[in-house]
């Protein structure tokens, strides 16, 4: 899977954090941290991650989802998984 431009994908992965953790539609995801939130801690990790990976088709390998604390690190990881088309 690839996507056409970076707006897509930070569309995607903002609409899977909200999902995922259950925010508001308006919340601003990129800001969030594990922990930083009520939302996002063990259980809200892995519904993130469910989520994520539906949101984009890919399986994350363990030492991915372990690496994701943030938004960033999520966009991170997501990046070297899924190209992203300029």
């Amino acid at each position: 899977m690839s996507l056409t431009d970076s707006t897509a994908f930070e569309d995607r992965l903002t609409a899977a954090f909200r999902a995922g953790l259950d925010l508001p539609a308006d919340a601003d995801a990129t800001a969030l941290t594990f922990g930083g939130h009520p939302h996002w801690d063990s259980l809200g990790h892995m519904s993130l991650v469910t989520t994520i990976e539906e949101a984009f088709a890919v399986e994350l390998s363990e030492d991915d989802v372990m690496a994701i604390d943030s938004y960033a690190s999520a966009a991170a990881v997501l990046k070297a998984v899924v190209p992203v088309v300029p």
